[in-house]
């Protein structure tokens, strides 16, 4: 799908942002190794959600979809062996998955994204697994993968290394209580910490607390079972990360809501970021009023908390007078796609000045604004899309974004909410 996004002269209204993804992959993963049935409301309902669900189901889980509620009644410790499973385009999705397969006698996982998830490396959380004693085929630390378990642990203590991606570490440690406990040391340090904080709120609300030693980077988890619980789901502020910087461009007033300023996600941090920049920013409770249209100064962002809103930070930082360092975003090139070299390769055909560094990239901005006029591929990756879609507000001639259909990974009302706000937003035949 070619969607258009147009010039915009102002944004106005109040925006509803999605559920957390991060958030609602973790509550339905726990509540399918719970025994019993456990309620998640609020969940996310874009493509991650779905297929994890699906998943779930293949594993064994019941699950029923209903109007903001999801119910499931969990394998626990007993997963039904499912064959195949196909997590979609997660990342998360993949690598909560990986682990289970240390409970069966064979699961083989594939993927229907074969240039996007497919080329994500897995090797460090393979090489966990084969050291708690699975047997794994896979295509050099890629997809497609096989892995035979059924076997008793050959170790309680485990190393994966968190240079690439905290997932590793949180797809181990949410599998450990019922494989009678492990002790984790993360290595080569750790890329993003609150989604793995989110992890251990997580499990800890379903009855498992693990101890945490974020000095040394080593956890452990009790053996134990979790309990069935009713969970709620925050409101994603990856997302509101796209809106906040879409509305940041351009004359605006506009709310987004439900924006938690008590949970883990480390996105939250571009709310003072953009205040920062010169954009005048509220709070009051969960909701976040911006008004944009001020000029924009660069400031440096360190992107390592915020791993997920980074992108959508690059949109503002072409728009702003000076130069923007992004740092601590390495990982960035294992996402859906390398959201560092592509990113860049697309912006350079808009006419940012942006040069790629050893952890991150460097834009230098034109508050004038770009000519547009011409098409993008978003390289089947949401965050990019959304970025492609932000900048094309402050372009004279718009922008036309292929393969737009994949903002439903995290963000399947992304499109509408910015039509709802004002921006002119096109769906174009594929010819």
């Amino acid at each position: 799908m070619k969607v258009f996004v147009g010039p915009a002269s102002r944004l106005q209204g109040k925006v509803r942002v999605p559920p957390s993804k991060n958030y609602t992959s973790r509550y339905i993963w726990v509540s399918a190794l719970a025994e019993g049935e456990s309620v998640v409301r609020d969940p996310a309902t874009n493509d991650d959600a779905r297929a994890l669900l699906a998943c779930c189901q293949r594993l064994g889980a019941k699950v029923q979809v209903d109007e903001g509620t999801v119910r499931i009644s969990g394998f626990g410790r007993n997963p039904r062996s499912p064959g195949v499973l196909d997590p979609g385009n997660g990342g998360l999705i993949l690598r909560l998955l990986l682990p289970v397969g240390l409970l069966l006698p064979e699961v083989h996982y594939t993927t229907s994204y074969p240039e996007s998830l497919g080329k994500r490396p897995q090797g460090h959380l393979l090489a966990a697994l084969r050291d708690l004693g699975a047997e794994v085929e896979d295509v050099d630390g890629h997809l497609p993968i096989t892995i035979r378990g059924g076997r008793p642990l050959t170790r309680r203590t485990v190393v994966v290394s968190g240079r690439i991606s905290s997932q590793y570490a949180t797809a181990l440690l949410m599998i450990a209580p019922l494989l009678g406990g492990l002790s984790l040391q993360i290595t080569e340090g750790l890329v993003s910490r609150p989604p793995l904080a989110t992890t251990l709120q997580v499990m800890a609300e379903a009855g498992v607390t693990p101890q945490a030693d974020w000095a040394q980077l080593r956890f452990t988890v009790p053996a134990g079972d979790y309990q069935p619980g009713v969970y709620h789901v925050p409101g994603d502020y990856p997302a509101a990360s796209a809106i906040l910087a879409a509305a940041a461009l351009v004359p605006s007033a506009v709310t987004l809501y439900p924006l938690n300023p008590a949970d883990r996600q480390g996105e939250k941090q571009v709310i003072p970021y953009l205040q920062q920049m010169g954009v005048a920013v509220a709070r009051n409770g969960q909701e976040v009023t911006i008004r944009g249209g001020s000029p924009l100064r660069a400031v440096d962002f360190n992107g390592e908390e915020a791993i997920d809103a980074v992108l959508s930070m690059a949109a503002v930082a072409c728009l702003a007078e000076g130069t923007t360092t992004f740092s601590q975003v390495a990982n960035l090139r294992w996402k859906e796609s390398d959201r560092i070299g592509d990113l860049a390769r697309g912006l350079r055909q808009i006419g940012v000045a942006v040069t790629e560094t050893a952890d991150g990239f460097v834009i230098s901005g034109n508050p004038a604004g770009y000519e547009g006029g011409i098409e993008l591929d978003g390289c089947q990756d949401h965050r990019l899309i959304m970025t492609y879609a932000v900048l094309a507000l402050r372009t004279r001639k718009g922008l036309v974004i292929n393969g737009a259909e994949h903002v439903s990974k995290s963000y399947p009302g992304f499109f509408t909410a910015l039509q709802e706000l004002g921006a002119t937003v096109e769906v174009k035949e594929d010819n």
